[in-house]
């Protein structure tokens, strides 16, 4: 966790002393399925679902639960992929067209990214921290933004995207819309590009925790960043010889 605004990585426990509820946005949106094991579901469309429109810029891969049932739901002339367990939280009343099927079958599923970033990346891995009782059962990842998110892009050779500066704004590597934002300042432009181009479900507001700096209350940055580590005992005897 980082604060922007102080420029500083902060540990557990700062981050623990600053949790506040937030109201952030809570969106649905499309992933368009261009190749697939089932030569039906091209067309289709992943449904993923994040309370962090900012990071799709970032998108490199979706993750399913191998062993979910999935299914293909008939929605406004659209063909969405969800997990069974919460089509009815989400599309209640909407025809399920195709499934169930095991995620496992998803796998390896390929989608027109939101925002071209990196090559060879964009599509459908499993993974075992998927959620079947939010969401949609259908995982956006962003790997420079969560560190499960950075364990699978690492395992599927994805380089890590971070369009993101020390100070919390979008840098010449994001899309020329967002560019110098804030990374939450872009939320409302990212959903309302996603609805311009019909790749959105629906936005709606939730109120959940999220963690704010202890010291000056910005909102906190999940980012991978590179680490240094110095063998101090290899100098202890001077340092002490120079304190004193």
């Amino acid at each position: 966790a980082y604060c922007p605004r102080c420029g500083t990585a902060l540990s557990d426990a700062e981050v623990a002393m600053g949790y506040a509820d937030v109201e952030d946005p809570s969106v649905y949106m499309l992933f368009r399925i261009v190749e697939a094991t089932d030569p039906s579901l091209v067309g289709a469309s992943m449904l993923g679902w994040t309370t962090t429109p900012w990071t799709l810029i970032s998108n490199t891969g979706l993750a399913v639960s191998a062993d979910a049932a999935y299914v293909v739901v008939e929605h406004a002339g659209e063909r969405l992929v969800l997990a069974e367990a919460q089509k009815d939280a989400v599309l209640p009343g909407d025809p399920v067209v195709a499934g169930p099927v095991p995620g496992a079958s998803l796998v390896g599923t390929r989608y027109e990214p939101l925002y071209p970033n990196v090559e060879g990346a964009h599509r459908v891995v499993a993974a075992d921290f998927v959620s079947l009782e939010d969401g949609t059962g259908v995982v956006h990842l962003a790997p420079a933004f969560g560190p499960e998110d950075l364990v699978i892009g690492r395992r599927e050779g994805w380089r890590t995207f971070k369009p993101i500066d020390g100070e919390g704004r979008f840098t010449g590597e994001a899309p020329t819309f967002v560019r110098g934002l804030f990374f939450k300042d872009a939320d409302e432009p990212i959903t309302a590009d996603l609805r311009s181009r019909g790749l959105l479900l629906r936005a709606e507001t939730l109120v959940h925790a999220y963690p704010l700096c202890w010291r000056c209350d910005t909102p906190l940055l999940y980012i991978a960043r590179s680490s240094w580590y110095a063998r101090t005992t290899a100098v202890k005897d001077r340092l002490l010889a120079v304190n004193e």
